[in-house]
Order: structure tokens, then C-alpha cells, then sequence
């Protein structure tokens, strides 16, 4: 494969097993288990026939390569994957696969599927991140270090409060992650031109039977050209990594020679100069990080779909979005680590803001107003970071 050399440096394995071929797979074969489980409810479909279908259901018993290049004459893995399925299962139940469906709908749902349990892993880390940003904020909360604006030096701030606004910015990212995993990844039960005909009066009841089954969100209508929910998830997607660029970039700056502020607990090597001591983990989050917004940017450039199905723009989304969950997972996960063994240098800290011009030093505000100032606005991050936290804990689903 052609990441193999780069593919753990970010990501992760937990998050690449979400998101996966594999993992597709069975998620689609999901959402076919859970159609003939629905239209079995409603009596579409015979109760025996469901079981038979959701037995076969089962992603080892189908070969993902030989999918992928029957599915690029069709432009969908749906197409060879209901066939495969259909082709396992005694002739009297085959025509009750895919019933009423069409094939965006399983793919969409199943794209539902692995970026919720991508996300869900991507939240664990980014609840760490948080935590251990919260322990540096209330830790350093007043060791004073010089504050930088346009990389120069500019007046003091606290080491704290600069930890607590990566803080804020990483508990925005957590909340709207898990908003979008609980009220916005959907199921998609249209069938050919999103009316739902095939099904009668009981569409609504077999849609919302279908959500329910797979722990997704009941839509009002179907989105097969409503492509807001994907362009929703990828961006938040891309701020989430913003956030953690921003602590990533920054780590790298004081980690400088020169600065010497903070360093890494465990630091990277150089093939041609072993002295060095590189913030690798730092160098990964920023690296992996960039590769995050154009790729998202892909997915809100598709927005706009055509007549009751799009003709590439939706069948462009799921590449990107399930790189850029699986590169957000391996920047938390470096973030993470980075921070919990952050080696922090509040001597030197110190020494740096003592070293300023005398005019410099009677210019700016005194170190005791300044630490108590930067003190209220951590205690307010500190305070904001709890209530963030239980509510993340408590939040019930909300369907949209």
C-alpha cells in the first residue's frame, strides 16, 4: 500500500480500524441487515427472510478487492456487494436484499456509520487533550512567560492562561464532534429519487425503524442532494484540527534552541546530527494536520447536486472524509502524547521576560496585576472546561 511508510505517524490504528475497507464494508452490510429488518416490521418482508439476509451480513465472507473493481464499472461498491449478497442467500429470499433502496442510500448510511465510530474514538483523545491542557493551565497559572505577537516579543502573560486558550479551543472542537456524531450523521432511506414510493405508506416507519437500528439520526426528509451533513462533518472536522495545529505549531516555536521554553518527554533523533533533540510528536500534529483542510474543502466544494441524484460530487465525499477522520484521530492521538509529557522550563520562562529593555520593563504592568488577570480569565476557562465535559457526558440523541 502506498501510506505504509507515513500511515502510523498519523494515524492510528483504533481510528484506521473505523474507517477502513473493511469496516465500510460491514457497515454497508449493516445498513442492508438493518432495511430487511425494518421492512420486516412493517411486513414487506418475511421475518424469516430478514434473519437469513442479517445472518449473511457479515464482511468476511466478502472480498473487498474483487468489490472495488467490479464496483468502478458501476461507480459504487453497492452495485457488486448486494450482488455478492444476493448471489450467498437461497433464490426465494434474494429478492428481498435491498429492497427499495438505491444504492447512495447504503452508502451515505454507511458513511454515517464509520464516521460516528471514528469520531467516537477521536473524542477519547480529544478528552485527554483537554485534560491534560486543564492540569497545564492550573499548574502554570502563574508562571509568567513573555508574550509573543508577530513572533516578537511583546509583554507578559502566564504559561497558564496560554494553555487554557488552547484549552477553550480544543472544548469547541469536542462539542461540535459530538454534536454532529449525535444529532447529525443520519440515516439515508430514500430509495431511487428520494420519495420513497417503493415502500408506500410505510417509508416513515421503516426510515425511522432503519435509524434506530444503527443508532443514527431519523432525518426529516432524505439528503441524497442535501449535502450538508457530510460539508457539516468535514468541517468541523478541519477546526478540530485547527485547534490542535495551533498547539502543535506553537510547541514547535518554544521548543526552539533559542527559546528553549518547553521540550518533549520523549524527542525524535536526526540521521546526520544525533546532538539533536527534535519535538517530533509536535512536527506530526502540524503535519498532519495541514493535510486536513484542503481535503475538507473537497467535500464543501461538492455541495451542489444535481436534479434528485449527483453525478460525482457526492460519490467524491467518502475518500476525504474518511482520510481526514482517520488524520484527525492520529493528530489527537500525537496531541495527547505530547502533552502529557510536556517538559515546561519555568526558569527560563522567567529569565526570558527579565531579560527585556529596562523601557520595556517600566512600561508594562506589574506582574502581580498581570498574574491575577490572567488567573480570572483560566478560572473562567477552568470553569467552562467542566461544564463542557458534563455536559459531553450527559448529552442525550437529539434526531435531526
Amino acid at each position: 500500500m502506498y501510506d505504509v511508510l507515513f500511515r502510523s505517524a498519523y494515524i492510528t490504528q483504533a481510528v484506521n480500524a473505523c474507517v477502513d475497507d473493511h469496516a465500510l464494508i460491514q457497515a454497508m452490510l449493516d445498513v442492508e441487515a438493518a432495511l430487511a429488518t425494518a421492512c420486516a416490521q412493517v411486513g414487506l418482508v418475511p421475518q424469516a427472510a430478514a434473519a437469513t439476509i442479517g445472518a449473511r451480513c457479515r464482511a468476511e465472507f466478502f472480498d473487498p478487492a474483487s468489490i472495488g473493481e467490479r464496483g468502478a464499472e458501476h461507480a459504487s461498491p453497492v452495485v457488486p456487494l448486494v450482488a455478492d449478497l444476493r448471489a450467498a442467500l437461497p433464490e426465494e429470499i434474494r429478492r428481498y436484499v435491498h429492497l427499495g433502496a438505491t444504492s447512495q442510500d447504503i452508502l451515505d448510511t454507511a458513511t454515517s456509520i464509520v464516521m460516528r465510530d471514528g469520531l467516537r474514538v477521536v473524542l477519547g483523545d480529544l478528552d485527554a487533550v483537554a485534560e491534560a491542557l486543564a492540569f497545564l493551565a492550573d499548574r502554570h497559572a502563574t508562571d509568567v512567560q513573555i508574550g509573543r505577537t508577530l513572533l516578537q516579543h511583546a509583554e507578559p502573560t502566564t504559561f497558564g492562561l496560554v494553555c487554557a486558550g488552547w484549552l477553550t479551543g480544543v472544548d469547541d472542537a469536542r462539542q461540535r464532534l459530538a454534536r454532529i456524531a449525535d444529532e447529525r450523521l443520519a440515516a439515508q432511506v430514500g430509495g431511487a429519487v428520494g420519495n420513497r414510493a417503493a415502500y408506500g405508506p410505510h417509508g416513515p416507519a421503516i426510515a425511522r425503524h432503519v435509524a434506530e437500528l444503527l443508532d443514527l439520526a431519523d432525518p426529516v426528509l432524505p439528503w441524497h442532494t442535501d449535502r450538508q451533513r457530510p460539508a457539516e462533518l468535514a468541517a468541523a472536522v478541519a477546526l478540530a484540527g485547527g485547534a490542535l495545529a495551533t498547539i502543535g505549531r506553537n510547541v514547535v516555536l518554544l521548543a526552539q534552541t533559542e527559546v528553549a521554553e518547553v521540550s518533549e518527554g520523549s524527542t525524535g533523533g536526526s540521521s546526520a546530527m544525533p546532538h539533536k533533540r527534535n519535538p517530533a510528536r509536535a512536527v506530526l500534529v502540524v503535519a498532519g494536520t495541514h493535510q486536513i483542510a484542503p481535503l475538507a474543502a473537497s467535500v464543501l466544494s461538492g455541495m451542489d447536486g444535481e436534479g434528485q441524484r449527483a453525478a460525482g460530487s457526492w460519490q467524491a465525499e467518502l475518500a476525504p472524509l474518511r482520510r481526514i477522520m482517520a488524520l484527525l484521530g492520529g493528530a489527537a492521538a500525537n496531541t495527547r502524547d505530547l502533552l502529557t509529557g510536556l517538559r515546561v522550563d519555568t526558569a527560563r520562562m522567567r529569565a526570558t521576560v527579565e531579560s527585556r529593555p529596562a523601557d520595556q520593563l517600566e512600561s508594562a504592568p506589574a506582574d502581580e496585576a498581570m498574574v491575577a488577570a490572567a488567573g480570572t480569565l483560566i478560572a473562567r476557562a477552568l470553569a467552562a472546561h467542566e461544564r463542557v465535559t458534563t455536559a459531553l457526558a450527559d448529552e442525550p440523541r437529539e434526531d435531526g
